[in-house]
């Protein structure tokens, strides 16, 4: 082969290796965001490690134990009029969205896991919205928690402190010191056939981006001892890991957060006779639920572990499928 052919197919190999970077922010030179999940969950679980090491890690038990009685007004941005195109919006969305790690202990070890378990995104600086749920133990499933958020470029920041929250609508308002992303505004009012986008990372699948439609707004209940939330039904896709993501109109202003999903595959008719078929319910808090912790007030009691109870499957139950019984080995494992 001549020196110069040599040479030409080296930078051509050199060039398509250049294109192939495991996680990296968009640029001139890279267009794409492209992610290597396992790398991205590997590298944040070493630097939690290290964290952990450092003693700057907070037990869940204690994030519930410390939270204030009421919460104080949290600046927001002004709501968007501009609309975006789909590929603007997902960039948006992804800058101002984080992975919640969670580092626990399974119900009967001491031994600390990692994973991706769930979303969070930017509201102000330093404090992002989740859902509450993502923030409390569920006994049957760990025996003590904590979480960090990650950023887009794998940078990891302790969440310290729960700000606000309520246990009715399944939201909350974290502490991440040091977190200076761009924030997303909230908007409340969204209509039945509007359409959503979602950015979530769905069984440690990090920054999906899905799109969908308000199928309905409902004010459903979670059981008796709960006062109704408003909840608003979309067609987006996601699972167990979206939770706590932002549900956005095309301006990105936020109207909804992930809450949970249910499969319902089979029902009966007025003759008795079986009907099947699967319907899904994917239930997210409205904005309206998350406003009302921008704005000063009281906080709701933050659950405490208790032993595990088999509750009546509700729509608006969230799904505590962010923290898998069994440490994961690929991504099936993860709930």
């Amino acid at each position: 082969m001549k020196p110069l052919a040599l040479f030409l197919l080296l930078c051509a190999g050199l060039s398509a290796q250049d294109q192939t970077g495991t996680i990296g922010p968009t640029s001139d030179k890279h267009p794409r965001y492209i992610i290597d999940d396992e790398i991205f969950e590997k590298d944040a679980g070493k630097k939690v490690d290290q964290l952990a090491k450092e003693g700057l890690l907070k037990n869940y038990s204690d994030l519930a134990k410390t939270a204030p009685k009421s919460h104080p007004v949290t600046p927001l941005a002004p709501v968007s009029t501009r609309p975006l195109s789909p590929t603007e919006l997902a960039d948006v969305l992804r800058h101002s969205t984080v992975a919640l790690g969670l580092r626990y202990q399974e119900p009967h070890s001491r031994k600390w896991h990692f994973m991706i378990g769930a979303t969070g995104f930017a509201v102000a600086p330093g404090i992002i919205s989740t859902s509450l749920h993502v923030m409390t133990i569920d006994s049957g499933m760990m025996r003590e928690a904590q979480a960090v958020a990650i950023t887009e470029e794998g940078r990891v920041y302790p969440i310290t402190e729960i700000l606000a929250a309520s246990d009715r609508a399944d939201t909350a308002l974290v502490s991440a010191p040091g977190l200076n992303l761009p924030t997303l505004p909230m908007r409340g009012g969204v209509l039945p056939g509007e359409q959503v986008w979602c950015m979530s990372h769905p069984d440690g699948f990090a920054y999906m981006f899905t799109s969908g439609q308000v199928a309905r707004i409902s004010r459903d209940r979670y059981d008796e001892k709960h006062q109704p939330a408003l909840h608003v039904e979309v067609t987006a896709e996601y699972c167990p890991g979206s939770s706590g993501g932002a549900v956005t109109d095309a301006a990105g202003n936020v109207v909804a957060q992930v809450s949970s999903i249910n499969n319902y595959d089979g029902f009966t008719s007025g003759n008795g006779k079986a009907v099947y078929g699967i319907v899904s319910a994917r239930t997210c808090t409205a904005a309206e639920e998350m406003l009302s912790l921008t704005s000063a007030g009281e906080n709701e009691p933050i659950p405490m572990p208790s032993p595990p109870q088999h509750k009546k499957s509700r729509a608006p139950k969230p799904q505590q499928g962010e923290v898998p019984a069994a440490p994961p080995s690929s991504k099936g494992g993860k709930g």
